[in-house]
């Protein structure tokens, strides 16, 4: 892969994506921190462009499709992942052409990211693994940063924010 593919990519994340980790509380009253990188984009071509260079990277992000909610707007697609996996080798790539504030919620998220996928592969269990102090003082510095959930989710659930208790 060439350096200049990662820059691109980078660029276009800078403009049109999203690095996020967000606090939400489940049904049963279990506090989750999600770790999500996704970018939205109304040109395919733009998208496909960007889905092969995460593909030669490895990373595997869902494609999805919002339609137009008016007629003067264009369908948009989206692609996302929460797998940390996929978030680690993502963010190893594009970090060092990353600029502002998306290269620090990227080195924030890529410390969180790797430090749970960490631990959880040293644990039997994946799927109830405590949450560290340093888990969420990462969700912390990302509400502090101001992110303003913008209407580009495919999905219309709304996430409160958490802090811990």
């Amino acid at each position: 892969m060439k350096d200049t593919d990662l820059a691109w990519l980078a660029g276009f994340w800078d403009g049109e994506g999203s690095i996020t980790l967000f606090g939400h509380q489940e049904r049963n009253g279990s506090k989750k921190i999600k770790p999500i990188v996704s970018v939205v984009n109304t040109d395919i071509g733009m998208i496909n462009k960007v889905r092969k260079i995460l593909e030669e990277l490895g990373c595997s992000f869902h494609l999805s499709e919002r339609g137009a909610r008016k007629s003067a707007h264009s369908t948009a697609y989206i692609l996302q992942t929460a797998n940390m996996s996929h978030i680690i080798k993502f963010l190893e790539a594009v970090l060092p052409y990353l600029t502002g504030e998306k290269k620090e919620r990227g080195e924030i998220l890529y410390d969180y990211c790797s430090r749970r996928a960490s631990k959880l592969e040293r644990l039997p269990s994946k799927g109830s693994t405590p949450y560290d102090p340093e888990d969420w003082e990462d969700l912390k510095k990302f509400e502090g940063m101001g992110f303003k959930r913008s209407n580009n989710r495919s999905s219309s659930t709304t996430r409160a924010a958490l802090v811990q208790e």
